[in-house]
């Protein structure tokens, strides 16, 4: 049973920890379950899912949850993407560097940025607080993230998007 966990998680994940510290609510490490893989600057003992060596990789832009399989682990994120994530929900505003509630953005195969959003339902309007760029947004970059929000309002029920601001590097790189 335990091995099945293992198989399905590494599965989702693509790559994992052989063995790590407890997290809250679900395991993120995968046994010796998969393959052994090498994470080049990064010290640990990793595992590959084998059914994903091989395959080509076609990226795309998202606004990841801060939840999503991706960026849970905010140790995996930071080491296998350099990518700088808390969320912010708990601390006081002013102590807050990327927002309420703030969605990462992916684009092709890295994490490029946050977002700080909020939905203004009586207004109908996606509220852009922020977009921070940990990375300096190309106009390809920045035209898939507006594409995003406009998805994302629509989802959501709302009539348009508003953007207040664009943040420059929020992390470092």
């Amino acid at each position: 049973m335990q091995r099945t966990r293992n198989e399905r998680r590494l599965a989702s994940l693509g790559i994992a920890r052989q063995k790590t510290t407890a997290m809250p609510l679900e395991p993120v490490d995968v046994g010796d379950t998969g393959e052994p893989a090498v994470v080049e600057r990064v010290k640990g003992e990793w595992r590959v899912d084998p059914a994903a060596l091989g395959d080509d990789f076609e990226g795309r832009t998202a606004l990841l949850s801060p939840f999503d399989r991706l960026v849970y682990d905010r140790r995996r994120a930071q080491e296998l993407f350099e990518f700088e994530y808390t969320l912010e929900m708990y601390k006081p505003a002013a102590k807050r560097r990327w927002g309420y509630f703030a969605l990462p953005v992916l684009h092709d195969d890295r994490l490029v940025g946050k977002v700080d959003a909020t939905a203004d339902r009586k207004a109908s309007v996606l509220q852009v607080h922020a977009i921070h760029e940990d990375v300096k947004f190309t106009r390809a970059m920045t035209k898939a993230v507006g594409a995003e929000l406009d998805d994302l309002a629509s989802w959501l029920g709302l009539a348009t998007v508003a953007t207040r601001r664009t943040a420059s590097s929020s992390s470092p790189r």
